[in-house]
């Protein structure tokens, strides 16, 4: 299929598709990520991606009724990238995303710049303030599981004040710590002095940080500290709602427009009731309906993922991280391979 000349994308800046790596639930494995690390760079994807969670739980997994191993499974997120760096030369590693909070950003900045010394300039640095301890739900998804795993991972740290607090005060330490010789800085919540530290990101003055999130707090703290928005399984109305009113705020605050992109669920199959029943049986129950679960995920045959992620790109976006499902190493690989030659070409130059 080559449907290059229909694909609505407007701008300058490219479409590019990152691929998450199987270092999760119960899926992960050492022989899944490297496989698929190296897929995505032969194929042609942008980059591949990783998550954060120290912990993780049987009913946060997606893998629905195909359970094949312990959901209790993250491999460590920079750690990951590190071993991928030394297996890959070209694809982007992002992390989708950090939770900043529950990092000292002295450490982070330190583990982070490594990353991106190894991998000569890859590094992403996407990063988020974690979900919420609430028992809380959204407008679509039911998040009782997620606040029962965030309030269990909180509990494993003395944080110094809210989370909020925290997750801002980090952003500009972090920056100082890549961009100042000898960084200094003083908050309520965070402190040091005369911090060299080593090594030096490759990329100046920074690796670019992308920051997860859809509250109105998120869309401030993307114009002010971010160079890019990337929610997960948001939908095209959230998404183009959310790029307008950043856009509003980075204005205001004299800043570039960021990176706009978003983290998705992703199945895809030549019969696309197939990918669509994958999606629902790993996610059925997060969602309040069908129409909520579809909106917020991409499933289907290839010229229906095509055209999902069309509408997409005509809101705005820019970036996407494809989860894949089922969590199978072999069946990631296939969808790889398949999105490969019959999606991306849709969005690359003719």
């Amino acid at each position: 299929m080559d449907r290059s000349a229909d694909a609505p994308i407007a701008g300058s800046e490219p479409v590019r598709f990152f691929v998450r790596l199987p270092h999760s639930w119960c899926g992960a494995s050492v022989d899944g990520v490297v496989r698929v690390a190296e897929a995505a760079e032969a194929l042609g994807f942008d980059g591949v991606s990783v998550q954060d969670h120290l912990l993780s739980s049987r009913g946060t997994s997606p893998c629905g009724h195909r359970h094949t191993g312990d959901d209790r499974m993250v491999l460590e997120p920079l750690a990951t990238l590190a071993f991928v760096a030394a297996r890959t030369t070209r694809v982007r590693l992002l992390t989708g995303v950090i939770v900043l909070p529950f990092h000292h950003v002295v450490r982070l900045a330190k583990e982070a710049g490594t990353v991106d010394v190894l991998s000569n300039g890859r590094l992403i640095l996407g990063v988020g303030i974690g979900w919420p301890k609430a028992k809380s739900s959204d407008a679509t998804q039911r998040m009782s599981l997620h606040a029962e795993l965030a309030a269990r991972e909180t509990a494993l740290f003395r944080l110094p004040g809210p989370r909020a607090t925290v997750m801002d005060e980090a952003l500009e330490a972090l920056d100082r710590l890549w961009r100042d010789d000898s960084a200094t800085f003083h908050g309520a919540t965070i402190s040091f002095d005369d911090v060299d530290l080593r090594p030096r990101p490759v990329q100046q003055p920074r690796p670019p940080i992308w920051i997860g999130g859809r509250a109105e707090a998120v869309l401030r703290r993307v114009a002010r500290y971010g160079d890019g928005w990337f929610p997960s399984q948001a939908s095209v109305d959230v998404l183009a709602a959310g790029r307008s009113r950043v856009l509003e705020l980075a204005a205001e605050a004299g800043r570039p427009a960021p990176t706009f992109g978003v983290n998705l669920f992703v199945a895809v199959d030549r019969d696309g009731a197939v990918a669509r029943d994958i999606v629902q049986d790993g996610l059925g129950h997060r969602f309040r309906d069908e129409e909520a679960l579809h909106g917020a995920t991409i499933a289907g045959s290839p010229a229906e993922v095509v055209d999902r992620i069309a509408a997409y790109v005509r809101a705005g976006c820019r970036a996407f991280d494809l989860k894949i499902l089922p969590l199978s190493t072999a069946e990631t690989l296939d969808q790889v391979e398949l999105l490969a030659h019959e999606v991306l070409p849709a969005f690359r130059p003719s």
